[in-house]
């Protein structure tokens, strides 16, 4: 309790503008501490490490928290924002109207409504665009807007679940909930779900806000497979925006504070039929005209959002380990080279640097740009195993 007692005593002692009632609660719980009987000591050491926490987390701010401080929240409008996918086959895919609208009825909870506005869905990738309506008096920040979701579909497989912004990190329990309620199985020990298929997911990103609408879309991503669902169970939850502010320092721009607001503590659960363009969709295989030592596929999909691979290769687990130690740009020009496509005229597509890391049992991944609409031309794919280069055509199954 030494350092405890000259923490609390260093934070009493500074000029701040600590409230009244913290301040007589920590030099109570101290004296209660020094006054205990053994058989009380956890209690009092849990109530003095409690208050610290609240007055340390308030002498991380700003002053301005002590007076409330006024938060600009703005709703903005605009139509039709342009996304940031990282990838040019997926937004070649969405600009060329793979989407397919949903048609379906509003479901309110607390007077704001939810529907499904949009769906595209690949072996690889999955983006749903949620439309919400929301009350006049709503107060909303269009840039932090966010909400939490889960999708699942008719055979419990889980696509993905995200907690959204208003969930910290070491919080998130949702996902038990939601295996509980459809008959998952699930290890309640486990930090994270082990089932959803996807393992990159997006946040929220607002494309249109008019006049109380929102239509925000998110996207997730996975290197196995998502099924050919005939129906898919949505769920809607968390939903609120955040307020922050950042203030200039010797490093840069560092967040000084951070506010959530939930707008409700409701959840939406909305049941919808997939298109029948996605679930009969089509996706081609690739292989190797000739086999690479030390090489092994695992699984090469190519579909309309890009082309994703799955392999094993001899020491390819020590180059990524080696960046650790490695400068920066030597090490991305070492793995860039690792594994790469040309095509017949001499193009190269490097692997996407969102999409590549370890997969599971000294596996890994990687995805390019490449799609179905692109095999009307060879392609072969480039690898260096243990310092040696190989090149071998790439043949549609």
């Amino acid at each position: 309790m030494d350092q405890l007692d000259k923490k609390l005593r260093m934070i009493l002692r500074e000029e701040k503008e600590v409230p009244e009632n913290f301040s007589k609660a920590i030099q109570e719980a101290m004296q209660n501490q020094k006054d205990s009987k053994d058989k009380n000591e956890y209690l009092k050491w849990l109530k003095v490490a409690a208050v610290l926490m609240v007055v340390v987390l308030l002498g991380m701010v700003t002053p301005n928290i002590y007076a409330q401080i006024s938060w600009q929240i703005e709703y903005q409008e605009f139509e039709n924002r342009p996304v940031e996918y990282g990838s040019a086959s997926i937004q070649k895919a969405i600009e060329e109207g793979n989407e397919r609208n949903v048609e379906m009825e509003y479901v309110y909870h607390d007077k704001i409504g939810v529907k499904l506005e949009a769906l595209l869905i690949t072996d690889d990738f999955f983006s749903m665009n949620v439309n919400f309506v929301f009350p006049k008096e709503t107060t909303i920040n269009t840039d932090t807007f966010t909400y939490g979701y889960a999708v699942y579909d008719e055979e419990k497989n889980v696509y993905g679940v995200y907690e959204g912004g208003l969930s910290d990190l070491m919080h998130q329990g949702y996902w038990k909930k939601l295996y509980k309620e459809v008959g998952i199985d699930y290890n309640p020990k486990d930090l994270f779900p082990s089932r959803p298929l996807a393992d990159n997911l997006t946040g929220t990103t607002v494309i249109t806000s008019k006049e109380g609408n929102m239509i925000a879309q998110t996207t997730m991503q996975t290197p196995r497979e998502f099924p050919k669902s005939k129906k898919l169970f949505i769920r809607i939850f968390n939903i609120g925006y955040i307020m922050q502010e950042y203030e200039q320092q010797e490093e840069g721009m560092v967040l000084a504070m951070e506010e959530k607001f939930k707008i409700t503590e409701a959840e939406w659960k909305l049941e919808v039929e997939v298109p029948e363009d996605f679930y009969q969709r089509k996706t081609d295989t690739f292989k190797l005209a000739e086999e690479i030592p030390g090489f092994e596929i695992q699984k090469f999909k190519v579909t309309k959002t890009g082309c994703n691979i799955i392999f094993k290769m001899d020491g390819f687990l020590d180059l990524v380990m080696s960046g650790m130690n490695r400068k920066q740009e030597e090490f991305e020009g070492e793995m860039a080279d690792a594994i790469y496509i040309t095509d017949e005229e001499g193009k190269r597509y490097g692997y996407l640097q969102n999409s590549n890391g370890t997969y599971f049992d000294n596996s890994y991944k990687a995805k390019f740009d490449i799609t179905i609409d692109d095999l009307d031309k060879k392609f072969y794919l480039h690898v260096r195993v243990k310092g040696k280069d190989y090149r071998s055509e790439l043949m549609v199954e």
